[in-house]
């Protein structure tokens, strides 16, 4: 039976769903494993007949980039397992009192947090698996504002930029006794410009005054900074990963007249 291509597209974004999920969430697939998957459903896609292979006449992760890069929006299956895995990972640091962080907290980072990167002894394939995906947490991970006192202005992520960072100073001096409470006056609680503008880059200036501060003391805590809530999403994380992959294509069709073609080319 022929599809149309319309047809085709619908099928396979529903195959998307019927891919393992769940086992994608708790193992890194072997690359073996998703080039066969990801070769299955471009074959499918090109196919004329659904016997032959067809001719691939545009590269696959063109075809996953979005409608509006001139793609289909298919999904990257690599891609996808990291964001699901990096789900799992943002549970041990977000939920650290649940039976699932505090067993693997005890067998891997007992005096330390999933994110830093301990050398353990004879580690499980899924621990291997979940901390596959700390380059992913490590783009949106932020650590909010809050009384400021356990936040290292120079190696904590706190600085709103598209990827979080610590914030970077006015020179090549970079002062150590520097804590975040310092830059902040409670009585009108607002940012200190004045020392702003001594220890930190201009940009930085402009940024950190934006951080808004709360009327009452709490902790400092972390955030995803892709999602409006806070919380880390598969969708945002998938989003996320495909970014510096989808940067070239984004770069193409920036300001291009084209842009709205690409987008209604299928």
């Amino acid at each position: 039976m022929l599809l149309s291509k319309g047809e085709k597209e619908v099928m396979i974004k529903s195959m998307a769903t019927a891919v393992p999920t769940f086992v994608m969430s708790c193992y890194r697939l072997p690359k073996t494993i998703t080039s066969k998957l990801t070769s299955a459903v471009a074959k499918f896609w090109w196919s004329t007949n659904g016997q032959t292979g067809g001719i691939h006449w545009i590269a696959w992760e063109r075809l996953c980039c979005s409608k509006q890069l001139g793609g289909l929006g298919f999904k990257s299956v690599d891609d996808f397992n990291t964001s699901v895995l990096a789900k799992q990972l943002w549970r041990l640091i977000d939920y650290s009192d649940t039976l699932f962080a505090m067993v693997f907290k005890i067998r891997y980072y007992r005096n330390s947090d999933p994110m830093d990167p301990i050398r353990s002894y004879s580690p499980s394939y899924g621990w291997r698996s979940i901390v596959s995906a700390r380059s992913l947490v490590n783009k949106g991970l932020i650590t909010r504002v809050g009384s400021g006192t356990s936040i290292s202005i120079w190696s904590d992520p706190w600085v709103p930029v598209q990827f979080p960072r610590p914030a970077l100073s006015n020179g090549p001096f970079k002062d150590p006794t520097l804590k975040l409470p310092h830059l902040i006056d409670r009585q009108t609680n607002s940012w200190r410009k004045d020392l702003l503008t001594q220890h930190f880059d201009h940009v930085d200036v402009a940024l950190i005054e934006a951080i808004p501060l709360s009327s009452f003391s709490k902790n400092d805590y972390l955030g995803w900074h892709f999602t409006i809530t806070g919380n880390y999403t598969v969708k945002s994380g998938y989003e996320t990963e495909r970014l510096d992959v989808q940067g070239p294509f984004r770069a193409l069709s920036s300001g291009s007249a084209t842009t709205p073609l690409l987008a209604r080319v299928w």
